[in-house]
């Protein structure tokens, strides 16, 4: 009986982390490197975009634009100043794609 047991729960952690460590191969990259180009300010946030264009994952957002969304006050502030600087290489990374704008959860500056 406890090696029936034994056994079970082996095979559950298995099942677990399998499921867990497993990579999903349609994801696609969820980050991108490259040069901002072209900046624009919505009411939803502000809009980037760079000429590697958009992570894989973002392949469909409208012609390559990525929203850093108005209420992540930090990552604007830091594309902005990047922009102003005019150090517009950074490593952006985003969050799955659901339809709609790309939306952007980091910006990675690049010197």
């Amino acid at each position: 009986m406890k090696l029936m047991k034994l056994r079970m729960l082996a095979n559950s952690a298995f099942a677990v982390s399998a499921v867990l460590l497993s990579g999903n191969a349609a994801c696609g990259d969820v980050y991108q490197t490259g040069n901002m180009t072209n900046l624009t300010a919505t009411s939803d946030g502000l809009m980037i975009m760079l000429d590697a264009g958009p992570p894989t994952t973002c392949a469909a957002t409208p012609y390559g634009w990525m929203l850093i969304p108005e209420a992540n006050k930090t990552l604007v502030a830091t594309a902005l100043a990047m922009w102003l600087s005019g150090k517009k290489a950074a490593t952006i990374y985003s969050a799955p794609y659901s339809g709609g704008w790309c939306i952007l959860n980091q910006i990675n500056p690049v010197f």
